[in-house]
């Protein structure tokens, strides 16, 4: 199954509110309570492989999937090029497109009620952020995999586990030491009530596990937190359909039960 692609926006300025970008929906034919919204990072594209791996997953549980092309990429079509990104642009991309499924929930066949927000990297920040800011009170659950966390940790990281990792950057995204550190999920963590999963890779040198850790442990409700040891940044190393799959089962499990307490 292939899918459709939904076109939004005009502006070959990846500044714009109006930029040009691309959104990938899953969806089978027969109408769904839930629909996913499953973002990538930085640099990064809906297709990418791990991306079809969290697709998959939800797909598996009958979910609507929404999964967009941001803008800023080398790996899409969406307009502007990596040197162009802005994680405050990653953001608004991502809340585009959940805006986009809000106010098209009857024509993709949702039904409005039950909203899932999935990330990997930046894209994960990216839900997470908009969980606990436009979207409070909105979102179902959260699956994030191999969540950014804060601008700082960021760039540690980088200088820490990335040979010339700063002197890169500087060059790929110039505008990068500068923005990142404007951005920060601890200073919102607390609004993250919801039902939570978490991923980390045991060989990620991206977002490492102990950075990971230090978001499930300041999290206000304790996640469901997977370390898969052989996953890098991409979870590379193994399928993990079952371990995605479970977790979202646990979350929609947990909703219920807030839904219909016993």
């Amino acid at each position: 199954m292939t899918p459709d692609v939904v076109p939004l926006g005009a502006s070959e300025n990846p500044e714009v509110a109006d930029a040009r970008m691309d959104i990938e929906l899953w969806r089978d034919r027969e109408p769904s309570p839930r629909l996913a919204v499953v973002a990538h990072g930085r640099n990064g594209a809906a297709h990418a492989p791990h991306m079809q791996k969290l697709i998959d997953a939800y797909r598996a549980r009958d979910y609507i999937v929404l999964s967009p092309d941001c803008c800023a990429s080398a790996w899409n079509d969406s307009a502007g090029k990596e040197a162009d990104f802005l994680l405050e642009n990653h953001l608004r991309d991502v809340r585009r497109t959940v805006d986009w499924a809000l106010a098209n929930a009857s024509a993709v066949g949702w039904d409005g009620t039950r909203l899932a927000l999935c990330g990997h990297s930046m894209g994960a920040y990216a839900v997470a952020r908009l969980a606990a800011t436009a979207y409070v009170d909105r979102v179902a659950h959260l699956l994030l995999v191999s969540p950014f966390t804060s601008g700082r940790r960021q760039i540690e990281a980088r200088e820490k586990y990335h040979p010339d990792g700063i002197a890169n950057l500087r060059h790929d995204v110039p505008r990068a030491l500068e923005e990142w550190p404007c951005h920060d999920i601890f200073t919102v963590i607390d609004r993250l009530t919801l039902p939570v999963a978490v991923f980390a890779g045991g060989k990620d040198i991206v977002a490492p596990p102990e950075n990971v850790l230090e978001f499930v442990e300041r999290l206000p409700l304790s996640p469901l937190y997977r370390l898969l040891p052989e996953a890098s940044h991409c979870l590379e190393g193994g399928d993990y359909q079952i371990e995605l799959i479970d977790a979202i089962d646990r979350l929609d499990a947990a909703v219920r039960s807030r839904l219909f307490p016993s």
